[in-house]
């Protein structure tokens, strides 16, 4: 579940931000719509959030809130779904690994090892694609910020994980917060589309962003991350660069090129690589 709704949802957002809204829009859509379903577990729970403590907080609002949102949103402006997909969901795990080595003390196996690398010659061949010979559109642009939004979120998952919150519980305070954070400037200071672009445009990107990446995916990956551990339910993301770029054929009409069909497979099989190793603790 977790894999089809982020595929969707690179689909979904990088068509959006290509029509009729911009990062701004759907960032809002996404935590608005959300926030209003979510803000009764907020409350219910509200003595439980208290003891998160303000580190983890700021980590799982920035992680997974407006500016992972607005970064990887804007990249799909640059570059395909495809794209998003493989360089910020498919490399996440990869992050998971190397945060939990340098916070926590895991140390890699050889077969690790050999994983960052293969995933390594995945970034290259899609980045250096891009850079070669996409330059002027910009997709390198999109793929940086598809890699640093990757990092977030791998942060954000880490942080969840040692949080304490229950799956509904740590998906409530990412969407409410970051509602309360972001809806002032977005109505007051931003120039809003959502008033003067298609209804049926808006009502679909509010239904994907609002109710199933925002609620649905958080909570799915947040439950697998408690029941699997963080490195085991990272695992699915290998998954979502494969389907989001079968999902984009017939809807965007982005059919990868050789370069980043190999970019995908290597990356794939270079994540699959490292979250089935067995980290070693430091002793």
């Amino acid at each position: 579940m977790v894999a089809l709704v982020w595929a969707g949802w690179s689909v979904a957002t990088r068509f959006a931000v290509t029509t009729n809204l911009g990062p701004a829009d759907v960032t809002f859509l996404r935590f608005g719509v959300s926030s209003l379903l979510l803000w009764p577990v907020l409350i219910r729970h509200r003595a439980v959030f208290w003891r998160i403590g303000a580190l983890k907080l700021l980590v799982m609002l920035t992680g997974a809130g407006v500016p992972f949102m607005f970064i990887s949103s804007t990249g799909m402006r640059f570059a395909p779904a495809s794209h998003v997909a493989t360089l910020m969901i498919g490399v996440m795990p990869l992050f998971v690994a190397m945060l939990s080595a340098g916070l926590f003390g895991e140390r890699f196996t050889k077969a690790q090892l050999m994983g960052m690398g293969v995933v390594l010659a995945g970034v290259v061949a899609i980045g250096g694609e891009s850079l070669l010979f996409n330059r002027n559109g910009g997709e390198w642009r999109g793929d940086l910020l598809f890699l640093f939004a990757g990092l977030l979120f791998a942060s954000y998952t880490l942080a969840q994980r040692r949080s304490g919150l229950s799956s509904w519980q740590a998906t409530a305070v990412v969407n409410v917060g970051s509602c309360v954070l972001f809806a002032p400037i977005y109505l007051l200071c931003l120039q809003p589309r959502i008033f003067s672009a298609p209804i049926g445009a808006v009502l679909f990107q509010a239904a994907a962003q609002g109710v199933g990446v925002a609620i649905l995916g958080l909570f799915f990956y947040a439950e697998a991350s408690r029941r699997l551990g963080a490195t085991r339910a990272a695992i699915f993301g290998a998954l979502v660069p494969a389907l989001a770029a079968l999902i984009g054929v017939p809807v965007l009409h982005e059919v990868p090129s050789w370069a980043t069909g190999t970019g995908i497979a290597l990356v794939m099989i270079g994540v699959l690589l490292v979250v089935t190793g067995v980290s070693i603790k430091k002793k």
